[in-house]
């Protein structure tokens, strides 16, 4: 559940996103626009490629992973934390 619950929040970011670069004026006007967009748009490749590269270094099977990381905008942030962080937390407190 709380996957699906990423995945739409991802979705509903990106939409946004695209309907500010399509309805809005030239981001090239607005430095902050422009900024936000860089934003929107370079985090989650940033993220994906983290992500990509914890699952290969860490994941049994990576490739379920890896499609989450390419195919949905900011999944990285659920991997974090639910597989991430977690996992680091259980390491420590044993």
């Amino acid at each position: 559940m709380k996957l699906f619950l990423y995945v739409a929040g991802g979705f509903v970011v990106m939409a946004a996103a695209i309907l500010l670069i399509s309805w809005g004026q030239a981001p090239s006007s607005h430095p902050a626009m422009l900024v936000a967009l860089w934003g929107l748009f370079g985090i989650p490749t940033v993220g994906a490629l983290w992500m990509a590269y914890m699952a290969v270094r860490y994941e049994k099977d990576p490739f379920p992973m890896l499609l989450l990381a390419f195919l949905i905008p900011f999944t990285f942030l659920w991997y974090y934390f639910e597989r991430v962080r977690k996992t680091r937390r259980g390491a420590n407190w044993k």
